[in-house]
């Protein structure tokens, strides 16, 4: 065993050397419970001498093994987040965390991605929805992100790849399948007759979807850019956007992170009121940098993201148990959001004939 392959194979030795400063003693604490799918997080604290810090927190793979043969292994999405972390968090022109440990075993997938906690960084609730300030600052840095690897070969970054390689869109279909029964059901009062038409569509247009999502200009997605995976400055020392999560990173059209963020983590009503003003704004970045779009494309691009993000509530709808009213409450609002968003881009008018 080179590395912890479980929390309880965690000792103070590897932590010491990892860290490089002393751990006398550790206490480990679950956190981020139901948050993240297919990872557990740990928050570590340590105790040591002034250059230690006090808390650390260490990452590891689920415990679910559907989920990690049927979606993690075949997908390379822990494979992705160690390779990201040791080729290309360096070459990122956004924060993200200090890593101390990033190891991977090849043979059974297990992986160990030990950081520095930011829990002193402010978040917001996706389901709630981010201020308009917070949006133009994560567009702004999702824009330095993309100019980084604007139309790149990926040279120094091999691993990358396109959402276009087997089995990623089998299991996108898959997925969809399996909640859309039951959301159908669920959402059934607030669904009209050609949202009903486009959900019983849709297994059948993903590998249209990811086609689209995969034309050139490429650039480094980030793949899963929504609040859940933001942190924001608190401090004056802080970076003004920490950014997490990078298991789905993927050769892309820049729209698609775009339009995942601004349709998945702003209300509706902000939406409307800021989305052009964003757009803009991401746009005025990489014109900044001297790179220069093609405007109808990339507004293309961005609705055929918008009608794709209906995968979202349909997942969260139908593969979770809903538990309250709130719960349901939740799942509606977050289906107004993304339907409201397909109506107000026509994003449906984009699809294929049949």
């Amino acid at each position: 065993m080179t590395f912890p392959h479980q929390p309880e194979d965690i000792t103070a030795e590897w932590l010491s050397e990892k860290i490089g400063a002393p751990v006398a003693s550790f206490t480990m604490e679950q956190i981020g419970v139901g948050v993240g799918l297919l990872g557990r997080l740990y928050r570590i604290t340590l105790t040591g001498d002034a250059s230690t810090p006090k808390t650390v927190v260490a990452k590891f793979p689920t415990l679910d093994e559907g989920a990690r043969a049927n979606v993690a292994h075949p997908l390379g999405f822990y494979a992705n987040e160690i390779n990201f972390y040791t080729q290309c968090a360096t070459l990122a022109p956004v924060a993200t965390a200090k890593v101390y440990a990033a190891d991977f075993d090849e043979a059974t997938h297990d992986f160990v991605l030990l950081v520095e906690d930011i829990s002193d960084r402010r978040s917001a609730d996706q389901n709630i929805g981010c201020t308009v300030a917070d949006a133009e600052v994560a567009v702004e840095q999702l824009a330095n992100l993309h100019a980084r690897w604007w139309d790149s070969d990926f040279a120094d970054a091999p691993w990358v790849k396109s959402y276009l390689v087997p089995p990623y869109p089998q299991v996108i279909q898959a997925i969809f399948a399996n909640s859309w029964t039951a959301a159908r059901e669920i959402l059934a009062e607030a669904m009209p007759d050609h949202i009903r038409a486009f959900g019983d569509r849709f297994p059948e247009l993903v590998d249209w979807f990811l086609e689209q999502a995969s034309e050139p200009p490429f650039t480094l997605c980030h793949g899963d850019y929504r609040l859940d995976n933001l942190f924001f400055a608190n401090e004056a020392n802080h970076a003004p956007l920490t950014v997490l999560d990078w298991q789905i990173s993927f050769k892309g059209n820049g729209a698609y992170d775009l339009a995942y963020f601004i349709s998945q983590s702003l209300s509706t009503e902000d939406r409307r009121a800021s989305e052009k003003a964003l757009i803009e704004r991401y746009l005025g970045v990489l014109k900044d940098k001297g790179i220069t779009v093609d405007r109808d494309a990339f507004d293309r691009a961005y609705a055929r993201t918008i009608a794709y993000c209906f995968i979202y509530p349909i997942s969260a709808t139908g593969q979770i148990e809903i538990t309250n009213e709130r719960h349901l409450e939740l799942l509606h609002m977050l289906y107004d959001r993304s339907v409201a968003a397909i109506e107000d881009w026509n994003a449906l008018a984009e699809l294929p004939a049949r």
